[in-house]
């Protein structure tokens, strides 16, 4: 998985019912007011300030006119690292997340920068970029908490690939992430960093591996418990069975999904609705 530069577009999307069917499919509409309405969804594009960082571009997603304001969940979504696909930004949940709104949620969708617009170098500087990328994310989850109505208690983060892999230490370090759903998620940054790209020496690839001692997503998803969805594609040339067995070796009471005939991007409709029929339940969402 190569770098592609990030392409942040100053546009709303403006989001309608015919969006949240249409699988990721979505309009775009100059840049305007600070939001949108359609379907009784409302779509913001926000900054969110990140101390000695830039501010991190993001959708909130919310309903506009929610049956009890003060009982909403919360979502935060972190998008994959796919070089090429259009989706590979904070648009890949957009539609998910509208949908969403339309059941009581509150979502934020931030942009993610790294690997995203950088790329790892082979040492210790690659544990602070990630950590840097995390100190945002968590932000961006403070933001969501922040939201008008938004119940602490029922919040949920989900993300996919690099974006589960932030998710999974997102959960490590706020006690108060319940609920996460991981797709596709490397058990280790040093893996993908490495033979992706870097392309260490055998006798440099321990050394690199321990740079992130404490960070690996695997040795933290344990924390979550019965809170954690692991979602798996059968066809994933990124990540295989090894990856699998150490996940469910490291989150016993888990959940997870294997979805035969699915590639890494696990975009199917049967993967989605499992994802959101695990969302619904565990943050009791109407209808």
């Amino acid at each position: 998985m190569r770098r592609l530069p990030a392409l942040l577009s100053t546009a709303l999307f403006l989001v309608s019912g015919a969006l949240a069917g249409a699988g990721g499919a979505r309009a775009e509409v100059p840049a305007g007011p600070a939001s949108t309405r359609r379907d009784a969804v409302l779509v913001r594009d926000v900054e969110i300030p990140v101390p000695g960082q830039p501010a991190v571009r993001a959708y909130l997603v919310r309903p506009a006119h929610p049956g009890r304001p003060d009982r909403l969940a919360g979502v935060l979504a972190l998008h994959w690292f796919e070089p090429g696909r259009v989706n590979q930004d904070r648009t890949e949940f957009l539609a998910e997340a509208t949908a969403l709104a339309g059941r009581g949620v509150v979502s934020v969708l931030p942009q993610l920068s790294f690997p995203w617009a950088a790329d790892p170098v082979g040492d210790a500087r690659d544990r602070a970029a990630v950590s840097a990328q995390l100190d945002a994310v968590g932000q961006a989850w403070r933001r969501l908490l922040a939201e008008p109505g938004v119940d602490p208690a029922r919040t949920a983060v989900v993300g996919h690939d690099y974006g589960a892999m932030y998710a999974a230490d997102l959960a490590s370090r706020e006690p108060g992430v319940r609920a996460a759903v991981l797709l596709a998620p490397d058990a280790t940054w040093a893996n993908w960093f490495d033979l992706y790209g870097l392309r260490l020496p055998a006798g440099e690839r321990a050394a690199y591996r321990a740079v992130f001692a404490g960070l690996d997503p695997v040795d933290v998803v344990g924390r979550l418990g019965a809170g954690a969805y692991l979602q798996f594609a059968a066809e994933d040339r990124f990540v295989g069975p090894t990856t699998r067995v150490a996940f469910a070796a490291a989150a016993p009471e888990a959940r997870v999904s294997l979805y035969p005939g699915e590639e890494h991007d696990l975009g199917g409709s049967r993967v989605r609705d499992d994802r959101v029929a695990w969302l619904a339940d565990r943050l009791a969402l109407a209808g």
